[in-house]
């Protein structure tokens, strides 16, 4: 009892020095208000400024505030910080919905049973393309082995590891700590370093090729193979176009994305559950508004969690089947390649288009760990990107349209890219509840 006695006295005096005002700031503050209600509002005429003069109106035990007040106060920074990373979207989307005049509205154009029918057209044509892929490749493999096994060719594939196709454009640093990152994780077969830029690639005969071919480390000796893949574009699509891929998996990642290895590991076994979408950790949605003539591009926590619903996931960091890669180089419309040059954006949602209209099926999403996704929001403050540029979540918004509107309609774009036609709000994309995978048998 005694000793909390002594701990008590100890606070006291601490807060008379730390935590709150002295004696001596007390008894300026007490002469300085005696003066001001004997003159009133002519101190202000004595030379008392208006900031002292209204700063005397103030609670004295807020004007000098100890290490609890500054505590509370680095941390509510902290959180408005945070909230303005998470949430800007929110108020922004607000705006932009009361932005459109009476004379835009076309809810005659709202996405209904008409396109059915186009969804349908669509998914046959690309199933019949992987079915084509499917056969020739199964007929080269028997004719150079007649004995071997006429499974279809992603089950000839290795099915137990996965391949890391790593999209990066002149950002070295970040290029170096994802090879590092990645080779250190244990089912990662391959990495493939999909290089855009118009100088050659690195290789393992450069001085500093350790930094961009990492040695085997403690964590894994047997160091996946890194291959650097010249592309003479600089086109945003490059990262589909990587051919020779040994795995029935891919996993797509941008340079200044960093999943833990357990996450990783986490999202492979959820696509193996879930082969034919695709599997990623960041989810977005769609949703029509007939005020705008087009649909809106969900992005922001705030937003996702009040919809509760999903129907994208980024490529920046997401799972897929292999031959997705091939069907999307090779038999995605010149015209929807050509809206996605334009506007150097949005191949991702282009992706998931195909995706789900082969599938008809939506994505799914798979939970990073909280102390992650913070610490990446964190880190990735003041780093330059497509993402950070003006009016991007608006444009997506738009890719979704008219993206859908080429796929399904069949409505052209012109040199610059812009689609026109009617104003149709069908899209192949499938929304679903806003719920993260979990994996039962882990």
């Amino acid at each position: 009892a005694p000793r909390r006695g002594r701990v008590f006295t100890i606070r006291r005096s601490i807060s008379l020095s730390g935590w709150g005002t002295s004696p001596q700031a007390a008894r300026d503050v007490e002469a300085a208000n005696a003066v001001e209600a004997k003159m009133g509002d002519k101190a202000l005429a004595k030379g008392v400024g208006v900031f002292d003069f209204a700063w005397r109106r103030v609670p004295m035990r807020w004007r000098l505030p100890g290490r609890r007040t500054r505590r509370v106060t680095a941390a509510l920074l902290l959180v408005v910080v945070l909230l303005n990373q998470v949430t800007p979207g929110a108020w922004h989307s607000r705006s932009a919905r009361g932005s459109s005049g009476p004379g835009e509205i076309c809810a005659e154009h709202e996405p209904g049973s008409r396109g059915d029918a186009a969804t349908a057209s669509l998914r046959a044509r690309l199933i019949a393309v992987l079915e084509e892929r499917s056969r020739d490749v199964d007929g080269a493999s028997e004719a150079s082995n007649p004995t071997a096994p006429t499974n279809n060719s992603p089950q000839r594939l290795d099915d137990t590891k996965f391949t890391v196709v790593l999209n990066t454009f002149q950002r070295r640093d970040l290029l170096k700590k994802a090879v590092a990152h990645y080779a250190r994780c244990g089912d990662v077969a391959e990495i493939r370093v999909v290089w855009s830029e118009q100088v050659p690639a690195p290789t393992e005969n450069d001085a500093d090729a350790r930094l961009y071919f990492p040695n085997p480390t403690a964590k894994r000796s047997d160091r996946p193979k890194i291959k650097y893949d010249p592309h003479p574009t600089t086109s945003i699509q490059n990262r589909f176009d990587v051919k020779g891929v040994t795995t029935t998996a891919v996993f797509n990642i941008d340079d200044d994305v960093r999943m833990p290895c357990a996450s990783l590991a986490a999202g492979f076994r959820a696509w193996r559950r879930n082969r034919n979408v695709l599997v990623g950790y960041f989810p977005r949605l769609h949703v029509w508004r007939k005020e705008m003539c087009q649909h809106q591009y969900v992005w922001d926590t705030f937003s996702m969690w009040r919809h509760g619903e999903m129907s994208i996931v980024l490529t920046k960091a997401a799972f897929m089947k292999s031959e997705y890669l091939r069907l999307y180089t090779e038999r995605l419309p010149d015209d929807a390649r050509k809206y996605v040059d334009a506007r150097k954006n949005c191949e991702d949602v282009a992706m998931q288009l195909l995706v789900t209209a082969v599938s008809r099926e939506p994505p799914v999403w798979v939970k990073q760990p909280t102390w992650h996704f913070v610490y990446a929001k964190l880190i990735n403050i003041g780093v330059a990107g497509i993402s950070k540029g003006a009016n991007h979540h608006d444009l997506r918004g738009k890719c979704v349209t008219d993206l859908s509107r080429i796929l399904l309609n069949g409505q052209d774009a012109d040199e610059d890219g812009n689609v026109g036609g009617e104003k149709f709000g069908d899209t192949p994309l499938i929304a679903s509840r806003l719920k993260p995978w979990r994996d039962k048998k882990y």
